[in-house]
C-alpha cells in the first residue's frame, strides 16, 4: 500500500541531499563529552593565564573584542565575548578545537599536524573568534548561535542535516528580529577599512559558486567537507577563517595530515614572494578537500 502522506514522501524524497556520513573516529555520550569539554577548558584556560594579551599577541582581543569595539559586519552577538575574559576565551578556544580533533583522528601524529596548522596559531595569536566556531558545532543544533558568531565558513556545516537547517531558520529568524537585517551588513566588510581589501583576504566571491556547487553534491551529509566546499563561495576569508574545517585534518593519515599542515602555511610565502602568495593558501583547501573525497568514495566502493 503506498504511503499517502505527502509531507512524508516529500521528506523521504529530500534524504538523498542528507546521506548519514560518520566523520568522527570515536564517539562519546553526552556526558563524557561535557566532563572531557570541562577537562580540556579548565587546562587550556591555565595555559591561557601565562599567554600576555599584550596587544603584538592578542591584537584582536585586546583592540576589537575586549573593549566590545565590534565592526559592523560581524553578528551582532559577539559584542558579548569580552565577558569571558582573555583566559576563558583561550581555554574554550582550544578546547573546542582538541575536543573537535580527538572526535576524528584517526592517528595521533594526524591530531598533532592539526595543532602545528597555521589556522590553529593564527587565531590563537590573533585572538579572533573562529576557535568559539568551532565550540558551536561541536554541540549542533544546541549551539548554533555559538557556531555563528563568524559564520562564513560556519553556515555551511549547517547543510549536513535537516535538523541543522531548521536551527538555523529558527535563530536567524529570531536574531532578526532583535538586530534587525543584520546579515546585509557582512557583504560590506571589504568597505569598512579606509584601505578596502585587505590583502590577505583570498576569497573568490560570488563567482566561486561555479565550483561550489559540485563539490557540495559530493559533500553531501559531511559538515567537514561542506564547509571546505563552501570557501569556495564565501564572501570573506583570510586563512585563520579555515579553522572550522581545520580538525578535518585528523581525519587524514599522517602523512596526508602533515602535507596539509605543511600546505596551511604557504600563505605565509607573502612576505618573501610578494601579495599573490596569500592565495597559495587554496592549495590547503584544494588538498584537503580532495583527500576527504577519496577518503569518502574509497570506503564506499569498498565498505569494510
Amino acid at each position: 500500500m503506498k504511503n499517502s502522506n505527502p509531507m512524508k514522501n516529500i521528506l523521504s524524497k529530500l534524504d538523498i541531499f542528507f546521506p548519514e556520513q560518520n566523520i568522527f573516529a570515536r564517539q562519546w555520550s553526552w556526558k563524557q563529552s561535557i566532563l572531557l569539554f570541562g577537562a580540556l577548558t579548565t587546562g587550556f584556560t591555565l595555559v591561557g593565564l601565562f599567554i600576555p594579551a599584550d596587544g603584538f599577541i592578542a591584537f584582536d582581543w585586546v583592540h576589537v573584542f575586549a573593549p566590545g569595539k565590534i565592526p559592523p559586519f560581524y553578528p551582532p552577538w559577539s559584542q558579548y565575548v569580552n565577558l569571558l575574559g582573555w583566559p576563558l576565551f583561550v581555554g574554550l578556544s582550544l578546547a573546542g578545537i582538541a575536543m573537535a580533533t580527538l572526535k576524528r583522528s584517526v592517528h595521533v601524529l594526524s591530531a598533532v599536524a592539526v595543532f602545528l596548522s597555521l589556522p590553529v596559531f593564527w587565531t590563537i595569536f590573533l585572538g579572533q573568534l573562529e576557535g568559539l566556531v568551532v565550540v558551536g558545532l561541536l554541540a549542533l543544533p544546541w549551539l548554533t548561535p555559538l557556531a555563528l558568531i563568524k559564520p562564513q565558513i560556519a553556515f555551511f556545516a549547517f547543510g549536513a542535516k535537516r535538523s541543522w537547517i531548521v536551527a538555523f531558520l529558527i535563530w536567524m529568524a529570531i536574531s532578526v528580529l532583535i538586530w534587525g537585517f543584520w546579515p546585509v551588513r557582512m557583504f560590506a566588510v571589504n568597505s569598512y577599512y579606509a584601505e578596502g581589501r585587505y590583502v590577505q583576504d583570498i576569497a573568490i566571491g560570488w563567482i566561486g559558486i561555479l565550483v561550489a556547487l559540485p563539490m557540495f553534491w559530493f559533500s553531501r551529509g559531511d559538515m567537514d567537507m561542506l564547509m571546505i566546499a563552501g570557501a569556495f563561495m564565501t564572501p570573506h576569508l583570510i586563512p585563520y577563517s579555515m579553522l572550522p574545517f581545520a580538525p578535518a585534518i585528523a581525519r587524514l593519515s599522517p602523512p596526508a595530515a602533515f602535507a596539509a599542515c605543511i600546505l596551511s602555511w604557504l600563505p605565509f610565502s607573502a612576505n618573501w614572494l610578494g601579495p599573490w602568495g596569500w592565495w597559495l593558501g587554496w592549495l590547503f583547501v584544494f588538498w584537503l578537500w580532495v583527500c576527504l573525497a577519496v577518503n569518502r568514495y574509497r570506503k564506499k566502493k569498498n565498505p569494510q
